[in-house]
């Protein structure tokens, strides 16, 4: 007997791709850069581990970072182009 598989709408949310805002502070020797990235994710844990690579990446040079994260956070606004017609030109 065949059967058809079935799926699970809050087992395909938990594997959807989502956005997240990350907002991080970096702190490097005496200097300090705040950040506001954008990350491709399922899931928080996820998230994290996209913010340590992109961490490693941009200061691979340093000795010593200590990163302070503000927010993280799904982007789920839909923003109604039509509030914005006419105000904007590029």
């Amino acid at each position: 007997m065949y059967m058809e598989r079935t799926f699970d709408t809050a087992e395909d949310y938990e594997t959807t791709l989502k956005s997240w805002m990350v907002e991080f502070t970096v702190k490097v020797d005496e200097d300090s850069h705040r950040h506001l990235t954008m990350i491709m994710a399922t899931d928080i844990s996820t998230v994290h581990h996209q913010l340590l690579r992109e961490l490693r990446k941009e200061y691979q040079d340093s000795a010593r970072v200590d990163v302070t994260v503000h927010r993280i956070e799904p982007v789920t606004t839909n923003t109604d182009a039509l509030y914005f017609e006419g105000i904007f030109v590029p």
